[in-house]
């Protein structure tokens, strides 16, 4: 897990590649589910509010995936056209196509619908802050808002998906 690695290594700050497109699509899937927990925690700089946490920005967010791709083309980077391997069967591809449907009727949809949500976030914590309730994995001990972090669920997901292939080459 990132945070783990960078707490390990002494790293204040972890810095992550989310885009427009990604927070705008996890934001609708946050709200579609009414995942208050993970609508409190989607923000660009998110603090460290737990020991084990290390502070985690998101410097991309004000960019579409589409702006990040064509500056990488223009600069000569070589970058993965590829979505995540561990993302497949994810809601997010669902929410991101009707994102981009929606930007393609509307231009600016993404835009207003993410930084609408951020103001009224910025808004609503000067009222009230915004304190997640923090504990410890079960399995790994790194921080999370539930009893099994997701990047444990994750790992679990994933075992219990290649077990009867393993079992297969048994």
């Amino acid at each position: 897990n990132m945070n783990a690695i960078a707490s390990q290594h002494g790293m204040p700050v972890l810095a992550t590649g989310h885009n427009l497109d990604d927070e705008a699509s996890r934001l609708l899937g946050n709200v579609l589910h009414w995942q208050d927990d993970y609508l409190d925690k989607q923000s660009p700089v998110l603090p460290n509010s737990h020991p084990k946490l290390v502070r985690k920005v998101k410097p991309l967010y004000r960019l579409a995936e589409r702006e990040i791709a064509a500056w990488a083309v223009l600069q000569k980077i070589d970058y993965i056209v590829d979505e995540c391997p561990n993302s497949v069967g994810s809601k997010m591809f669902v929410y991101k196509d009707a994102l981009n449907r929606l930007e393609d009727a509307a231009p600016g949809t993404k835009h207003q619908f993410y930084f609408q949500f951020l103001d009224r976030q910025k808004a609503r914590a000067q009222v009230s802050p915004l304190e997640p309730n923090l504990r410890e994995c079960a399995s790994c001990g790194q921080p999370s808002t539930a009893e099994i972090c997701s990047y444990c669920k994750l790992v679990g997901t994933l075992q219990r998906e290649a077990e009867p292939a393993l079992k297969v080459l048994q």
